[in-house]
């Protein structure tokens, strides 16, 4: 998890060095343009964060080799967030925000993967309850991400405007599972 927390700081720490101030009023609409973008960004790596930190505090007790190669790819996945915001900083077409879509999409299929065998190896009893939650919620994310990236080449600025409202939306309103007591076993550990 420390790696997880580490990594995702220093990608938010990235994609702010990626705004260039205004050199005059001229550029200033651009300036605030990029804020915008990161605001934006922040917003979803955050929200990967906490997706991610709730996981492994209440879900993934023992994380197994496959989880652990999950969590890396979801992590440079997620590395990809600064290079695509950059993108749409200084080319925001349709292709740019597309591509920055995509890997968000991607991203998300990665941590649903991830819950999905953390799952699988943490509950014996509920486990079949647990995956359909996240498939279902998967699900959701994986159409509303394509709507998305299909309504880029259509409008690019409102597809940004909405993908500022999904994280927000997301962190007030949560499909998965809730957080239930760790095992016995594991409290002394």
């Amino acid at each position: 998890m420390e790696l997880n927390t580490g990594v995702i700081a220093i990608i938010m720490t990235i994609i702010v060095l990626e705004i260039q101030p205004p050199t005059n009023l001229v550029h200033y609409a651009d300036f605030l343009h990029d804020i915008g973008i990161f605001f934006i960004t922040f917003l979803i790596v955050g929200k990967f964060w906490y997706d991610l930190h709730n996981s492994y505090a209440y879900h993934i007790y023992r994380p197994g080799k496959s989880i652990a190669i999950v969590d890396l790819l979801l992590l440079g996945t997620l590395s990809l967030m600064p290079v695509m915001a950059k993108w749409v900083m200084l080319t925001p077409s349709s292709i740019s925000i597309a591509n920055y879509g995509v890997v968000f999409l991607v991203a998300n299929l990665l941590l649903a993967i991830l819950q999905i065998l953390g799952f699988r190896d943490t509950f014996e009893i509920d486990s079949k309850t647990t995956i359909r939650i996240t498939i279902l919620r998967t699900g959701v994310a994986i159409v509303f991400n394509l709507i998305l990236i299909a309504l880029f080449f259509v409008s690019p600025y409102l597809s940004m405007i909405l993908y500022l409202g999904f994280p927000i939306v997301s962190f007030i309103v949560s499909m998965g599972p809730k957080p239930g007591p760790r095992p016995e076993n594991d409290k002394n550990k």
